[in-house]
């Protein structure tokens, strides 16, 4: 990199990390009332937070790799410390097919497996899907009915010959209002395949087990409420569970845009049905986020192999997971039933070269056999992510809570089983004291503080162990507590 670049690269560094609070000086602390409305249920039967978990590509344009049996127990080991509820897990039709053309499952199954096996071994739900590109062809108007047929047959194989019973949603075509889509934002021939793949799911008898989830879209504003709408109408007798995909700025989230954003599209469900975020990242496409685009850009640029038109280079750092926590509060207040985080492993997708990788990931797996072992390595924000996962599990009820400061700080509460989680974030650069009001009049003993926080972070005792964990005295949440600058805090007696 040439020093103008380097120069370039310092100066956007300086004034994101300024736009971000980082630089400024210590405030005095701040006051603010957290009320909890322990009547009012936001949402009930929560599906559970978790991630993105696609088969890997594993042809970087290098030779083939193979999951060893030792990436397998590190990931595993890892999820297991996340405890995600929620795996979303995504095909191409055109793989179940061998060199003639005839239909084959072994190749795709065999990269299934282990993912598989995890969810199934520990209860995760799984939406279960197809990118879509060889199913529909949105020049022609058709639908591939063979590969729609293999499809089917394929969930069929996974459910009833497999044992999969963890796959309890299909999730037909990625984000079909893109014009980048197989659907290319045509919701009537959508509509049509949609039809297509419930009938060819009954016809392999797997209708009533795996259910249909959609729209699936990918919204910025309010103004694709429609497509919920025309899939309720039209489609309702079919779909199951519905869902959108998000991608805000940093500043749409942390002004709170993106609560009033997203409910728009809750409030367009069907009475009696539940919604998720089926894919959730930040991406710094406000003007207010010019800064961090530009530096994200750079950094993509200098990484070797980054894909330099779809990467989050923020996953390396500490902020990252607080926007990502400031995203799923928002998310479980806008009466949503479950978040999924694009994405778990850097490994999974190649975009420009096979080895140009889409790195939004908590990790790569292949990291010590090729890619470079730092990178290998749990990145921050899992962290935040993880905390969020466990404290909110399924069959979690979310109830409503309100902030009189929600500039500062964030907040929401899950319950399950007569124990809860509050979950507190400060996105501000001054500590918070905290006054609770409408305190659960039940004790709630064996409660415990987690604590998500740059000084936390440096006491890790190992890469699996929660940040900042100490143990809450007395049975019942304090009056009055203590949230420092920039943290997540999370006081729970379900993790």
């Amino acid at each position: 990199m040439t020093t103008a670049a380097n120069n370039l690269k310092k100066t956007l560094l300086c004034a994101a990390m300024a736009a971000a609070g980082l630089l400024s000086p210590a405030a005095a602390t701040g006051q603010v009332t957290v009320s909890l409305r322990g009547d009012s249920v936001v949402s009930s039967g929560y599906l559970g937070n978790g991630v993105q978990w696609d088969p890997y590509q594993l042809d970087y344009g290098h030779g083939r790799m193979e999951l060893s049996e030792a990436d397998i127990a590190k990931t595993y080991a890892r999820l297991d410390f996340m405890k995600p509820g929620l795996v979303r897990m995504m095909i191409n039709a055109s793989s179940l097919a061998d060199a003639q053309g005839k239909e084959s499952f072994d190749g795709s199954y065999r990269g299934l497996k282990p993912l598989l096996d995890y969810c199934q071994t520990r209860r995760v739900n799984v939406v279960f899907g197809d990118w879509g590109g060889s199913l529909l062809n949105s020049r022609t108007k058709e639908i591939d009915k063979t590969n729609v047929r293999r499809v089917a047959r394929f969930v069929k194989y996974l459910v009833d010959e497999k044992g999969y019973d963890c796959i309890r949603w299909f999730n037909f075509i990625n984000e079909p209002n893109g014009d980048w889509s197989a659907a290319d934002g045509d919701f009537d021939l959508w509509a049509d395949g949609m039809r297509e793949t419930y009938t060819q799911m009954k016809r392999a008898g797997v209708a009533d087990k795996v259910k249909l989830m959609a729209p699936d879209v990918a919204i910025w504003e309010a103004d694709n409420v429609w497509w919920v709408e025309r899939t309720a109408a039209e489609l309702g007798d079919i779909v199951n569970l519905y869902d959108i995909h998000t991608y805000p700025s940093k500043y749409t989230v942390n002004t709170n845009r993106y609560r009033d954003i997203i409910r728009a599209y809750r409030d367009r469900v069907p009475e009696g049905h539940k919604i998720i975020m089926g894919e959730i990242g930040l991406k710094y496409v406000a003007p207010e986020d010019n800064m961090l685009r530009e530096l994200n850009e750079l950094r993509a640029g200098a990484a070797p192999y980054a894909s330099t038109a779809d990467s989050q280079m923020s996953v390396f750092d500490f902020s990252y997971g607080l926007d990502m926590a400031d995203v799923m509060i928002q998310t479980m207040q806008a009466g949503y039933s479950g978040t999924v985080a694009w994405m778990l492993d850097d490994s999974m997708h190649g975009n420009e070269a096979p080895d140009k990788l889409k790195t939004w990931g908590f990790w790569n797996i292949f990291g010590e056999e090729f890619f470079g072992a730092e990178l290998e390595k749990v990145r921050p924000w899992f962290y935040a992510w993880s905390m969020l996962c466990a404290a909110v599990p399924q069959g979690s009820e979310v109830l409503a809570t309100e902030s009189d400061s929600p500039g500062e700080l964030k907040c929401t509460l899950a319950r399950l089983d007569g124990k809860q989680s509050l979950i507190l974030l400060n996105i501000s650069g001054r500590d918070l004291d905290v006054a609770l009001q409408g305190l659960p009049t039940v004790a709630t003993p064996g409660m415990k503080v987690f604590e998500y926080s740059r000084k936390s972070m440096f006491g890790l005792e190992s890469e699996l162990s929660m940040p900042g964990v100490k143990a809450l005295d007395g049975d019942s949440l304090p009056a009055k507590l203590n949230v420092p600058a920039k943290s997540l805090v999370i006081i729970s007696n379900i993790m």
